[in-house]
């Protein structure tokens, strides 16, 4: 009667665990395609943000693969029940979570260095419009998709080699575009998107940090009943072994 229970237990936990494998699954690909999808969508703002900020999605990209990855390494493991490959697969779970709660607290600490960061690593980028083509692009692409102009303002073009002499900023900055809408700008900016790209950055992040903190969370989620799983696993299989 006993190896009747024990044998219900295991296959319970065994499908338990699939279970947990394949949602840990789809959260890695599911960060995998965020990842993907920001450095698509950014990929020419990108020329006027600083290292840390750009590497973002990279690493957001890259955890999805090492989720996805670890998920397949489970299955395999789970259908084998190999103690071996148990341990190496729950020891992968508690590393990884505990790297994630380093990089979070990280992350939370870091938060206003990153935005002085990025502040002034765009206005020294802005001195450089219409010099680099590359930076002017990516510039341009990001004051029309964003509808910003200049860091925190439209003024800090006024503070650069292209906007110093004449009040400008470039047409970009332009609610409605028309030739040379930039220019002479001392007395009418009504056609100017006042608000700086900095902030806006900021806004469009927050409406994307939901959706990856909430797939980070249900990762972490997994990644506990997991390692609580495996460990249950290991146990009966050691049982069963022990009444051989």
């Amino acid at each position: 009667m006993s190896n009747i229970d024990s044998s219900n237990k295991l296959i319970i936990i065994k499908f338990c665990l699939y279970l947990i494998d394949l949602f840990y699954w789809v959260s890695g690909v599911i960060l995998l395609c965020i990842g993907v999808s920001v450095q698509m969508t950014l990929h020419d703002t990108f020329m006027v943000m600083n290292e840390a900020s750009t590497g973002v999605p990279v690493i957001i990209t890259i955890v999805g693969g090492i989720i996805i990855s670890i998920s397949a390494f489970g299955a395999i493991t789970i259908l084998k029940s190999s103690h071996t490959l148990i341990k190496v697969f729950t020891g992968m779970l508690l590393i990884i979570f505990l790297i994630e709660i380093i990089v979070g607290i990280s992350a939370y600490a870091y938060r206003g260095k990153l935005h002085n960061n990025l502040l002034g690593s765009f206005l020294k980028t802005l001195d450089k419009y219409n010099q680099e083509s590359q930076v002017t692009k990516g510039v341009d692409n990001l004051q029309k998709n964003l509808q910003c102009c200049g860091a925190q303002n439209y003024t800090d073009w006024f503070n650069t080699t292209f906007g110093s002499l004449s009040s400008a900023v470039p047409n970009s900055c332009c609610k409605k575009k028309t030739k040379s809408c930039g220019m002479n700008l001392s007395n009418d900016t009504a056609n100017i998107n006042q608000e700086g790209c900095i902030q806006k950055l900021r806004k469009w992040a927050e409406e994307h940090i939901a959706l990856i903190g909430g797939v980070g969370i249900s990762v972490g989620f997994a990644q506990l009943l997991g390692i609580l799983f495996s460990y249950m696993l290991l146990r009966i299989l050691k049982e069963d072994y022990v009444n051989l």
